[in-house]
């Protein structure tokens, strides 16, 4: 009888402490997305008529007294694996001004030159960084189209892309034939500027230079 009763408990112990660890994994937070898990290539846009070749090499895109509220986009160019940085990786930008017009639209004089254009390279993290202006609105048909950024990236041995980047809260995103949700870059707020944050994720090509 003594050896039943002790099997009896030994048994409702073990129950117990199963029951416990049933609890504490339920009450357990779930496990947080992995960048893999979350990881998604970058979606390409229109390039629009206003692309020029040969900007010049600077990451500043502006010029002194530059009307229009001051931006900085920063971000890094990764593989698919949105993991893995990508290097000398060249990012060719250029974009409206505060007005909403580019330097070839017909509305500037001749000799202004490459206006808010500029190409920039990644560092060893993959990295960049961009400094120009919030772009003005312009009509495209009957509706105006939401303030963007274009660019191309250009990286060894990964796809071509050219897209555009958008902001939040942009009162002519709905309804934009082009925009694309994930296009829309993280943007804050800050002693009257605008600080945007943007990732880009590019499409390995076996045997690409």
């Amino acid at each position: 009888m003594v050896l039943i009763a002790r099997r009896k408990l030994l048994f409702g112990a073990a129950a117990l402490v199963a029951c416990r660890h049933a609890e504490a994994e339920a009450d357990a937070e779930p496990a947080k997305p992995t960048a893999a898990s979350q990881c998604a290539l970058t979606h390409d846009n229109i390039e629009g008529p206003y692309y020029r070749a040969g900007a010049p090499d600077r990451w500043d895109l502006t010029t002194p007294g530059m009307k229009g509220t001051p931006l900085e986009i920063t971000g890094r160019v990764t593989s698919a694996d949105c993991v893995t940085p990508l290097r000398d990786v060249e990012l060719d930008v250029w974009q409206a001004n505060d007005d909403g017009h580019y330097d070839n639209d017909g509305t500037m004089p001749k000799d202004v030159g490459l206006l808010l254009r500029g190409r920039i390279r990644t560092d060893g993290d993959g990295r960049y960084r961009v400094k120009s202006i919030l772009p003005g609105h312009y009509l495209n048909g009957p509706k105006y189209r939401p303030a963007h950024v274009h660019v191309k990236l250009r990286a060894t041995s990964h796809a071509p892309l050219t897209t555009q980047l958008y902001f939040p809260d942009d009162p002519y995103n709905d309804g934009d034939p082009f925009i694309h949700r994930s296009l829309v870059m993280d943007v804050k707020k800050a002693d009257g500027k605008m600080v945007a944050r943007f990732d880009f994720a590019l499409r390995q090509v076996t045997g690409r230079t």
